[in-house]
């Protein structure tokens, strides 16, 4: 098939998504050389059928891009999850609201890439609702009191609910994807034990 004719087709069943290159140059287009496939969304911007939104995304069609599809995107279905004040309103312990919007994902396949007031963060999990869990607790404990605008006592009942999910396998992965600060680890060991729950995260941490 024609290199162009593909990625038209592709385009024209995925109107009003979005196109991560760095994700489709080695799945829907592995086909497709790399510098060839580029100029073909080079040529499609100038014909307005893509617009890019970020460097190596582009959104299909020309209506505004749609925040909670690009949300979707890269949360869905295990592939990761919104942290910092986003995390922290969506679950209940502040009104305070940042402008930017952080996301850790297994998607995205750079470090980290910015689109609009979304700021994706690549993190090597399969993110199951006991990691979500297990991550949501561990950026609590890592911010602490320190949440702006948080309510103590909303803090401790999130923070034991979220506890009582905890495994020890699945701190292991967590930790091996994301570096969490010696202190928070202590914070977590303390509230496990409080709980009665049996851990082994300062041995898996060190």
């Amino acid at each position: 098939m024609n290199y162009t004719k593909q990625v038209r087709e592709y385009c024209g069943k995925h109107s009003k998504g979005l196109i991560d290159i760095s994700v489709v140059r080695n799945t829907v287009f592995a086909d497709i050389p790399y510098k060839t496939l580029l100029k073909i969304f080079n040529r499609l911007e100038e014909e307005g059928i893509v617009k890019t939104v970020s460097k190596g995304v582009y959104s299909i069609g020309k209506k505004k891009i749609d925040e909670r599809k690009i949300l979707s995107d890269y949360t869905s279905n295990g592939k990761g999850m919104v942290v910092g004040y986003a995390l922290f309103n969506k679950i209940g312990l502040t009104l305070y609201q940042d402008e930017r919007i952080v996301i850790y994902t297994n998607v995205i396949t750079t470090k980290q890439k910015s689109i609009g007031n979304l700021l994706l963060k690549k993190v090597d999990l399969i993110f199951t609702d006991e990691i979500i869990d297990l991550v949501s607790l561990l950026e609590i404990l890592d911010i602490g009191f320190g949440i702006r605008g948080g309510d103590y006592l909303t803090y401790r009942n999130v923070v034991e609910l979220l506890a009582k999910t905890y495994t020890d396998d699945n701190f292991k992965q967590v930790i091996g994807a994301v570096r969490y600060k010696y202190s928070t680890i202590v914070k977590l060991n303390e509230l496990l034990n409080r709980l009665n729950i049996n851990n082994l995260c300062m041995d898996l941490y060190q």
